[in-house]
């Protein structure tokens, strides 16, 4: 079976930042998953899957007070298909993220008002807090040397920081919506003290026109 995208996301990592599986999944956590999600049970099958390749190498290191563990590096032949990879066009357009959250509000019709805005400020706040974690990351970025990796990692951050101002602007949008719904709605005439008492004497005059 031919690599998948997320091999070579492995691989990049490895690129960037060798290390054991742990710290190349911590590097990931501060970097790549920002836009492209990597759970920890992937980056160790693909690093396995990378050896198999020739294009990481693996050796173990004996630990006195830990497990022994296994650190990566790139090979020449990794560093050549990754290029390979990485310069060739993609054929297809980019997945859209599926967000949970914009497919419970397309489906919002079906729920509480009060509970989906709920849902909603829950989704403000997450998104707000990636949002000054990203502007941080860029803030130490910009207090480093530059180089190419760092103009080329905030820019991928700038990347993370705008989506987040997406989602918080999208929220703006849908807020006036809810307030309606919130809103109470308007009585019906027939449902009011008034209505009520105008059946009760119909009725009546009803009853005594029968008799």
């Amino acid at each position: 079976m031919a690599p998948s995208a997320m091999t070579f996301v492995v691989l990049g990592l490895v690129a960037k930042r060798p290390g054991s599986g742990y710290d190349i999944a911590a590097f990931a956590d501060r970097s790549v998953r920002h836009f492209w999600p990597l759970s920890r049970s992937q980056l160790y099958t693909e690093l396995s899957r990378l050896e198999d390749l020739g294009w990481v190498s693996g050796i173990t290191v004996e630990q006195d007070r830990y497990p022994n563990k296994r650190v990566h590096d790139i090979t020449a032949a990794g560093m050549t298909a990754l290029r390979e990879w990485l310069e060739a066009g993609s054929g297809t357009q980019p997945q859209r993220t599926r967000d949970p959250m914009v497919l419970k509000t397309f489906l919002g019709s079906f729920m509480d008002p009060d509970r989906l805005a709920d849902q909603l400020d829950d989704h403000r706040g997450q998104a707000a807090e990636l949002r000054a974690k990203l502007l941080a990351v860029i803030g130490h970025l910009d207090s480093m040397e530059t180089n190419s990796s760092r103009r080329f990692g905030r820019a991928s951050a700038r990347y993370g920081v705008l989506q987040a101002e997406a989602t918080l602007a999208w929220i703006q949008e849908v807020q006036p919506l809810l307030e309606a719904e919130q809103a109470p709605t308007p009585a019906d005439p027939a449902e009011t003290p008034a209505g009520r008492n105008a059946r009760t004497v119909d009725a009546l005059l009803d009853t005594e026109i029968i008799r």
